[in-house]
């Protein structure tokens, strides 16, 4: 009852809270489903996508977290906000029921007064704008996005995911609950996506969402991987990593370690040079 309804209550008003520490119990995988479970449920209220847009900056930046599992805000928030830059000003997706007044949620607002103090043409992904562009974007929306969702997914799954500081501006992972979602990540992620497509869906008219789910997915673009093959073939003996095999500039592929599907981030750690055979095999494993 107490898992069902009491910690429900008292968790009510996460938003509100400055900070707070996970609880630390020891869970069962059936219950830790129980809560993404919740999270996923129509009894989790969504008044804006912002939950959704959050939980995927955590599961994007599993493998970035340090030795404590600690994230800053300012890794988090400047996932969050190339999320959203592609899907708000790219795909033109609305992320809150904007009613008779026709209302931006505060982070569509942040997202639309960059692009016009910085002239930014419709549809320029991300990754294309200067890193000025980006110090702003990405600033603007952590101050406005962390009063907020931080605390509403930490109600939301329990008070069990993560501790976190509004003013330290960092969030701690539950290690029992890191492991479980690393191990799960491609379901978690997958339940993220569809729940907040439904979200999308009744706040969007049909003609913008279309192939829906795709451009949530595709909302953290992979970059062109020239530059990290220039620096690998430099640095790094000329042979493959998985065979063992010389290649050569024009036909060697730059493979993420930990494949794209769990690390949606360049991290030069994570590439090694592979020959085309190889780098085939291995696909997404």
């Amino acid at each position: 009852i107490y898992m069902a309804y009491g910690w429900r209550t008292h968790m009510a008003a996460g938003y509100l809270l400055k900070e707070a520490k996970y609880d630390a119990r020891q869970l069962s995988d059936d219950e830790m489903w129980s809560l993404f479970a919740y999270l996923f449920s129509s009894k989790s209220v969504n008044d804006t996508s912002y939950k959704f847009g959050f939980l995927k900056s955590i599961l994007d930046n599993l493998y970035n977290v340090d030795e404590e599992l600690t994230l800053s805000f300012n890794q988090l928030f400047s996932k969050f906000a190339e999320i959203y830059w592609n899907l708000v000003l790219k795909h033109h997706i609305l992320q809150k029921n904007p009613g008779k007044n026709n209302r931006r949620s505060e982070l569509e607002n942040v997202l639309y007064a960059a692009k016009e103090r910085f002239l930014i043409e419709e549809e320029i992904p991300f990754e294309s704008i200067t890193d000025e562009m980006k110090y702003y974007v990405c600033h603007n929306v952590k101050q406005k996005c962390k009063q907020n969702v931080v605390g509403a997914l930490y109600a939301d799954l329990g008070g069990v995911f993560y501790s976190f500081s509004k003013q330290g501006e960092w969030i701690k992972l539950n290690p029992q609950m890191y492991e479980f979602v690393c191990k799960h990540k491609v379901a978690i992620e997958k339940l993220n996506y569809y729940e907040w497509a439904r979200f999308l869906e009744k706040v969007n008219e049909d003609a913008v969402i279309d192939h829906l789910l795709s451009k949530i997915d595709e909302s953290t673009e992979r970059k062109n991987l020239t530059y990290y093959r220039d620096i690998l073939f430099q640095e790094f003996e000329k042979n493959c990593f998985y065979c063992g095999k010389p290649v050569t500039y024009g036909k060697v592929a730059v493979d993420h370690f930990v494949p794209w599907s769990f690390i949606k981030d360049d991290n030069l750690w994570n590439f090694v040079l592979a020959c085309p055979e190889c780098n085939g095999k291995k696909s997404n494993k």
